[in-house]
């Protein structure tokens, strides 16, 4: 297969790469972040639309045949056979294409990638609906002409880069929440059976639709069973896609309903260990502080971790509201915001708010003698010498 075609294979592998950066927190409200990653993702697939365009014109520029034998859409194009000398200049290998660029989900919510996978798999839907329902048009007559060719094999490509890209979030989801959002990762994973699926059919149709090429530069007539087994590929490639399409919407949505309900099971939580005076109260806090940071060593929270940090917070919160007076009981609000946003998958967010309770709670470990606790890489600055 040539390069050019291998590399349309690996667009999905580029968006792992923003799994590996981690920017400053973003306070940006859910439906802005969401709306932006789309447009960069619509952007994206428009670039590769474009190219993808460019690519099958730029073949057909070599051949003598019409321009509305060039186009990609699903009309049938021209049924004339090309000889075998033009057939050979639209082999020509195309111009690079230019990869998609990648998005930092590192420092998106829980709610926002979510919502990107669920965008990511409509368009992965919707470009395989098209290189299916194109072949059902180009094979009706049961042959293919080779500008047919290369138009499939323009739209069986962009709808492996685009099914690479969905697989690549949903692995990026698996890595940030797997640990925590345990009630719906089964439909999660029966999306990615479907994308899966439709990744093997359009290989599938990549590799017979080269086979086709050859065979037609050749100046060989195509078998019948060739072009039936094409057309069965595409069938099931669209059958399946309509499947992950529904399947992406009702996980989305369970999605958003188990984050609401985890976040509210978290400021529920009842306090274990009620704090007796002041400094119980200062001592309770900062365990609640190195717990959070502790939970956020590897920017990710588990189950087992979200219940150690909600205990800790209700403990920190029922001595807060009842030694805190008016100086201190406003860390109450500190702590249950930061709990909510641990629980609702905003993990840069709970970073910002954690490094503002621990500079904030010094005051507090300061009144009652007690060495405040060391800032380490869950959020504030430097180790701190203690307070007398």
């Amino acid at each position: 297969m040539k390069a050019w075609k291998r590399m349309l294979y690996v667009f999905g592998a580029i968006i792992v790469l923003g799994l590996v950066a981690c920017s400053s927190p973003s306070n940006v409200d859910t439906a802005a972040t969401v709306a932006a990653a789309v447009q960069a993702t619509s952007a994206a697939q428009a670039n590769l639309d474009a190219t993808v365009q460019a690519v099958v014109k730029a073949t057909m520029a070599a051949q003598p045949t019409s321009a509305a034998a060039a186009q990609t859409t699903p009309t049938r194009a021209s049924t004339t056979s090309a000889s075998p000398a033009a057939t050979t200049a639209a082999t020509a290998k195309p111009p690079t294409l230019t990869p998609t660029p990648s998005v930092n989900y590192v420092t998106m919510t829980e709610e926002e990638l979510a919502a990107l996978i669920d965008q990511s798999v409509q368009e992965a839907v919707a470009a395989t609906t098209t290189a299916s329902t194109t072949t059902t048009t180009y094979t009706a007559d049961g042959t293919l002409t080779t500008q047919e060719v290369l138009a499939l094999q323009a739209a069986v490509n962009t709808a492996i880069a685009e099914i690479s890209q969905a697989e690549a979030l949903a692995q990026a989801y698996y890595d940030l929440y797997s640990q925590v959002a345990t009630e719906t990762l089964a439909a999660l994973q029966a999306v990615e059976q479907d994308l899966d699926s439709m990744a093997t059919s359009m290989a599938a149709m990549a590799t017979s639709l080269e086979q086709i090429n050859q065979t037609l530069a050749q100046g060989l007539t195509l078998a019948t069973n060739t072009i039936t087994q094409l057309q069965q590929t595409a069938a099931k490639a669209s059958a399946t896609a309509q499947s992950a399409a529904t399947k992406a919407k009702s996980w989305n949505t369970a999605e958003k309903a188990a984050i609401q309900n985890r976040a509210n099971a978290a400021l529920a939580t009842k306090p274990t260990n009620l704090p007796t005076d002041l400094r119980s109260t200062a001592l309770s806090v900062n365990t609640y502080i190195d717990t959070v940071r502790t939970a956020l060593g590897d920017s990710k929270i588990s189950k087992t971790e979200l219940s150690a940090i909600s205990v800790a917070g209700a403990n920190a919160v029922s001595g807060l509201n009842k030694f805190g007076g008016t100086q201190f009981q406003g860390l109450s609000t500190t702590i249950n915001n930061t709990t909510k946003q641990l629980a609702l998958g905003q993990t840069q967010n709970a970073k910002s708010s954690l490094a503002s309770l621990d500079q904030s709670a010094r005051s507090l470990t300061s009144a009652v003698n007690i060495p405040s606790v060391p800032s380490g890489p869950g959020g504030g600055g430097g180790p701190q010498p203690p307070r007398k």
